[in-house]
């Protein structure tokens, strides 16, 4: 079989030979040939090598040069999928670092609303998408390089060749940029690890980046011999990585069971939360707290107050009436306790909200176990009162 395959191309190339020495030119050439079977790729190659035969020189750097074959359709796809999955394995291997460097290298500056500290969410969300992106590039990649070993003569196109130059670009100038924000926020007095391991992690994403494609153009556009285990070490290390950022983000988040546990958690928090403001306003129109729980449903204007289960067992939350009412001033006041089992202590908890925002309002402050809240509200103002009666009626 390929013994018949080298026969053809060399019929073909002495075919086009023929016609070159008779003066027929290369449009109609290939039309003959496109007409009969040939395919475009084909007879271009072709082509070449019966010029180089009929006489024009080769350049004496590389003779296969000249009858190079063209990147197909499927190459230029995968490479360009390549860029596509390398800017989200890059994007998100610098949200989880920074997730992880956040949460153990906390900044007292960012305590109030813990907007350095990444949700869980987030990170979660890097985790999975570098597990993705991640084995997706490497095949894409190994794919790229496997075509250019197997036919040296192969050359990419203008399209693939332009974008990782943009690529080499962009790394470069996040690079220097990264530099000099290092520079001048040491000029400003900016001193702490928190902020040398971002910029690192940014130096070290985007030089790795740049490394690798310098490399790829020498090996791909340039043809230099770089040895294929320098880009297998390049590999390991990414993977390794790889593998330890992410043992990292599910200790700075949790396991899916934990994150499971720091969601009931949360919703048991805020249904308190939503049944102490429904008891403050039943208490307000009625100017009593209601009996029980039961009581407080049973009222068709506080049916959006029927989150009284707990999520995970349905067991009801617990409420008891401390103080029916008492004065405090010209203020009619009572109190009320409401309780629930919580899985987690609520120190675990602080990376619950998916903008970063942490909730420190009493009934989101809680142990692991059964917690209890006590809660005062106002029943009466009898000021108000009488400041309406005082108001003349027309």
């Amino acid at each position: 079989m390929e013994n018949e395959t080298k026969n053809e191309s060399r019929e073909l190339i002495d075919y086009i030979v023929g016609k070159i020495q008779t003066g027929i030119s290369h449009d109609e050439i290939k039309k003959q040939l496109r007409s009969v079977g040939w395919s475009e790729e084909e007879v271009d190659s072709a082509y070449a090598t019966g010029l180089a035969k009929y006489g024009v020189p080769v350049p004496a750097r590389n003779v296969q040069a000249a009858f190079s074959k063209k990147s197909t359709t499927v190459e230029i796809v995968a490479n360009f999928f390549s860029f596509i999955l390398l800017g989200i394995f890059a994007t998100s291997l610098g949200m989880l670092l920074y997730g992880v460097i956040n949460y153990f290298f906390q900044d007292k500056l960012n305590n109030y609303y813990r907007s350095g500290a990444m949700s869980s969410e987030t990170i979660h969300y890097s985790i999975a998408a570098l597990i993705i992106s991640f084995p997706l590039y490497y095949l894409a990649m190994r794919f790229w390089f496997k075509r250019f070993r197997e036919d040296e003569g192969k050359v990419e196109s203008l399209l693939t060749k332009w974008i990782t130059y943009l690529v080499l670009l962009v790394s470069a100038i996040t690079i220097v940029g990264d530099l000099i924000v290092v520079i001048f926020s040491m000029l400003q007095g900016e001193l702490t690890i928190r902020f040398f391991l971002k910029a690192l992690t940014i130096f070290m994403i985007a030089g790795g980046v740049f490394g690798f494609y310098f490399m790829e153009r020498k090996k791909v556009q340039y043809k230099k011999d770089i040895p294929r285990k320098v880009f297998v070490i390049f590999g390991w290390a990414v993977t390794g990585v790889v593998v330890v950022s992410i043992i990292l983000g599910f200790m700075a988040s949790g396991s899916p069971k934990t994150e499971r546990m720091r969601s009931f958690d949360n919703t048991r928090a805020q249904d308190l939360q939503n049944l102490a403001n429904c008891i403050s306003s039943y208490a307000n129109e009625h100017k009593a707290m209601p009996e029980s729980l039961a009581v407080l449903l049973e009222d068709s204007a506080y049916g959006h107050c029927s989150q009284s289960k707990d999520p995970e067992t349905d067991a009801l939350y617990e409420y008891r009436v401390i103080n029916k009412s008492y004065k405090s001033g010209e203020v009619t006041k009572g109190d009320f306790e409401l309780c629930a089992e919580f899985s987690l202590n609520s120190q675990e908890t602080e990376m619950n909200n998916r903008y970063g925002y942490y909730d420190n309002s009493k009934w989101f402050q809680h142990n692991a176990g059964r917690n209890c809240d006590k809660e005062s509200i106002v029943i009466e103002n009898n000021n108000i009162i009488n400041n309406m009666k005082a108001v003349p009626q027309y």
